[in-house]
């Protein structure tokens, strides 16, 4: 007797046939094989079932919010990099601003952290 089907029998309150049957049912059952055959009209409701969850779900563009705190707060980055020397040479959004300067290209992203 395997240590399985002492552990079946012990938490279940089986015998060791019912233990061992179990055991057999599981196997088929992890191989894909049916151990009921159902009648015609189950079947089909069956795999209408099966199918119903596979639904693809339609992806829905939100509109993003610009974040005008973070804008301005790179507007206000921008001003004491221009004085220092160094071209502004993009800002992405509200989010990064990148410069050149001395001939080397920079960026300063700017991230929001949640409260906690």
């Amino acid at each position: 007797m395997t240590r399985k089907v002492k552990h079946l029998m012990e938490t279940l309150d089986l015998t060791e046939q019912e233990a061992l049957e179990l055991l057999a049912e599981d196997k088929k059952i992890d191989q894909d094989k049916k151990l009921v055959k159902l009648p015609g009209e189950l079947e089909a409701g069956a795999k209408k079932a099966r199918r119903a969850e596979r639904k693809h779900t339609t992806n829905v563009k939100r509109e993003r919010k610009v974040d005008e705190t973070k804008k301005r707060i790179l507007d206000y980055c921008r001003i004491p990099l221009e004085g220092a020397g160094a071209t502004v040479l993009e800002m992405k959004t509200e989010t990064e601003i990148l410069f050149e300067m001395d001939g080397t290209q920079y960026s300063l992203k700017l991230i929001k952290h949640r409260p906690s």
